[in-house]
């Protein structure tokens, strides 16, 4: 029997269902268009809301609080079950449904040059995984890593015929035949991929290679699907041959007899064990003694040994480096979908919880937390990130695509080789900043908004624990943040000092085109100030910001200073070429959809939030500013300052239809404080006691209780000591 509380009786200024009710039936936007503005169209956004109502719906999919009461083992069995659903719906989504229903949609596609269409198209099957993720991270990450890190290193280093023969005829594309891995990460190393340590050396007489671990460091660490799940692994190895060392290549290695899951000889693996969170993945460690692979097994789109005596070594520089720009893009594009999704979740969570939450005031009419200065600092940014981290997240998923599908188009031909690396170049700067910044800011933003839920958001049933400890792992993998923004700064300041200097630097995204000589002037000219009149202003203060910081370093540079010791600056130069980023193409993306949200009001208010965002990262940052001229201490204390504390209000009239916009059904959010109803405090209580069924005459012992009882009922002090010591002897001891 479910126990309700009746909180609401007791206390009717205690109601946040009528707070919430009453706030979303006074808000005038236009949530229909402020969804297909969110969700990159009308045809998209009706995609995502067919597919939300089927994975909310289906019996093995749909997660409920209980859920964050399970242990490892029954999330790993749990996420396993999980992932022969999604297979089915793989298939489902790939030969039948798309055609019947989204025939629209995949006419879209087809116009953009989907690289995947050739084997089928899997963008129906890409959305569902992202929203799926939202609920359930560890089953993103299982299923990406075969997919996304396994079927993507095949993809971009096999010949055509590697990749037909692993991806269709082995069955790896439609999750049948193998399950597989990604063996690049080793216990010695991991964003220096350059120096990881396990070989692979040919063998001329039998035209074969030995994969083996030469040390401890050189283990295969953090393998997700490792410990028990894959039957083959992508492995980094270094490729030896007659001696000498060529670097780091890709080989495809059995692990287990596909049938039985029995390990093949020579290969040792073993589960890495407890960590912060998606516990739904069986991350392993794998050593290899001498393990056997025919030499076809190597991926040789770039690099080819030749049989022989002796044995040669073909490689292909140009197609190498782009196999460097391109292996771990996929992860990248979509962990900057996944700060959208991952990130609207809780500000939904939060805003909601601080409309409806009261607290001080007077005693007949308590004040809601919302309405507090403070409060709505702490929260209505975060609103507003999730906004602005839209538009570049698909914008950014649509240049990727496109530019696969260039580089495959270009097969052999030079020309269109060089055209595509300069576009992979300028979007590993663009995909490395994004990533880290976004990612690094979700962080920031779930473990804000569970403060800002008080001790209502330290309760797991609320989501916020286990959706940091799940999240705070894509600030590491796939590039460690702080590597990723040094790589990304460097590549910028690179571009600046040839513009600079006159060379022929080809850009290629709008992000960089402050990268001109006359803009670059411009931002350099001591008479350039802001007046904030116009909405490209709160765009352009960014581009400014960035190109005085990078002159800062280039500047530095030149007298001397070590590149190394200027590391902090440089990962700020990252930071804030991705928030310039997203400033612009929001701004982009606000022109072109006039035509969909039609709405004046709700434009507005979409506007706001492009203010709200740019103002408060400006004050985030006021530091750099000042420092370096962008703005005087009285623009800050008389402009930037009074306008972000006038938007904040503003922002709260409407901050629940702005959560109802993203259209997230209870089922994802599954946090009873930030349920669609707003009866926060019922729908907390009852989900408590279900998870946590009170016995009919209360609470039964637990299996502790004798240390309680035999703490409470033990004897005074004197007494337990007995004759042993007498009050003469204790004395004597302390003299």
């Amino acid at each position: 029997m479910t126990r309700q509380s009746t909180v609401d009786q007791k206390h009717p200024t205690h109601n946040a269902k009528r707070f919430i009710s009453k706030e979303r039936a006074e808000s005038k936007l236009d949530i229909d268009q402020l969804n297909i503005f969110l969700e990159n169209g009308p045809e998209e956004a009706q995609l995502t809301q067919d597919l939300i109502e089927e994975i909310v719906h289906d019996p093995v999919l749909k997660t409920n609080t209980d859920h964050y009461d399970i242990s490892k083992d029954q999330e790993r069995e749990i996420t396993a079950r999980r992932i022969a659903r999604m297979a089915l719906y793989m298939e489902h989504d790939v030969k039948t449904k798309q055609k019947q229903f989204h025939g629209d949609y995949i006419k879209t596609l087809e116009k953009q040059g989907s690289p995947l269409l050739s084997n089928g198209d899997f963008s129906i099957f890409d959305r569902r995984m992202s929203l799926t993720s939202n609920m359930d991270p560890g089953l993103g990450t299982r299923i990406g890593v075969h997919l996304g890190l396994f079927g993507n290193c095949i993809r971009g280093n096999g010949t055509d015929e590697q990749i037909h023969y692993w991806l269709q005829e082995k069955g790896a594309l439609f999750l049948k035949g193998i399950y597989g891995c990604f063996a690049m990460t080793e216990l010695g190393h991991g964003s220096n991929v350059a120096q990881l340590q396990t070989t692979a050396t040919y063998d001329a007489v039998s035209d074969t290679f030995k994969i083996n671990t030469p040390d401890l460091l050189a283990t295969k660490w953090w393998i997700g699907g490792a410990a028990h799940s894959a039957t083959h692994t992508t492995c980094y190895a270094r490729l030896i041959v007659n001696g000498k060392d060529y670097g780091v290549k890709t080989f495809v290695v059995p692990l287990r007899e596909e049938k039985t899951f029995t390990l093949l000889p020579g290969v040792m693996i073993g589960d890495i064990g407890a960590k912060m969170g998606r516990d739904g993945i069986d991350n392993g460690w794998i050593q290899f003694k001498n393990v056997v692979i025919p030499r076809e097994f190597m991926l040789q789109r770039f690099t080819k040994v030749i049989p022989g005596s002796p044995p040669q070594v073909k490689t292909q520089p140009l197609l190498d480096q782009i196999s460097g720009y391109s292996a771990l893009l996929s992860g990248r594009v979509n962990m900057v979908m996944d700060s959208f999704r991952f990130g609207s979740k809780f500000a939904i969570i939060a805003t909601r919880y601080a409309v409806g939450r009261q607290q001080f005031g007077t005693a007949k009419n308590e004040t809601q937390l919302i309405d507090y200065p403070l409060h709505q600092y702490r929260v209505l940014p975060q609103l507003a990130f999730c906004y602005l981290v839209s538009p570049t997240a698909h914008k950014l998923m649509a240049t990727y695509i496109q530019t696969l599908s260039e580089l495959h188009q270009a097969g052999a031909d030079k020309k269109k080789l060089f055209a595509v690396t300069d576009k992979l170049k300028d979007l590993f700067i663009d995909s490395a900043s994004l990533k880290a910044t976004n990612t690094w800011l979700v962080a920031k933003l779930i473990d804000e908004l569970r403060q800002t839920c008080g001790g209502h958001g330290y309760s797991s049933y609320n989501g916020f624990g286990k959706g940091y400890n799940d999240w705070v792992v894509q600030c590491t993998w796939e590039g460690d943040n702080n590597i990723l923004s040094l790589s990304s700064a460097k590549s910028i300041v690179k571009k600046f000092v040839d513009i600079s200097k006159g060379k022929k630097t080809t850009i290629t995204t709008d992000s960089l085109r402050y990268l001109t000589p006359e803009f670059i002037g411009k931002s350099l000219s001591k008479d350039l100030t802001f007046k904030f009149d116009n909405l490209g202003d709160y765009t352009d203060i960014w581009a400014v910001v960035t190109v005085r910081l990078i002159h800062h370093v280039v500047e530095l540079i030149s007298k001397g200073t070590k590149m190394d010791s200027l590391s902090k600056t440089l990962v700020q130069i990252s930071k804030f070429h991705a928030l310039h980023s997203m400033l612009l193409t929001y701004q982009e993306k606000l022109e072109e959809s006039k035509s969909l949200v039609t709405d004046a009001y709700t434009r507005k208010y979409l506007e706001k939030l492009y203010v709200l965002f740019s103002l408060f990262f400006i004050d985030q940052n006021l530091g750099e500013f000042l420092l370096l001229n962008v703005l005087t201490s009285e623009q800050m204390s008389q402009i930037i300052q009074p306008r972000l504390l006038e938007l904040l209000p503003e922002i709260r009239k409407e901050c629940i239809g702005l959560t109802d916009a993203f259209k997230f059904p209870d089922a994802m959010i599954n946090a009873p404080i930030g349920y669609y109803d707003g009866d926060i405090y019922n729908n907390y209580f009852n989900e408590v006691t279900n998870n946590n069924r009170p016995e009919p005459d209360g609470p039964g012992k637990p299996p502790y209780f004798s240390y309680l009882t035999n703490m409470l009922g033990r004897e005074d002090f004197q007494a337990r000591l007995g004759d042993t010591f007498s009050a003469e002897t204790l004395d004597s001891l302390i003299k």
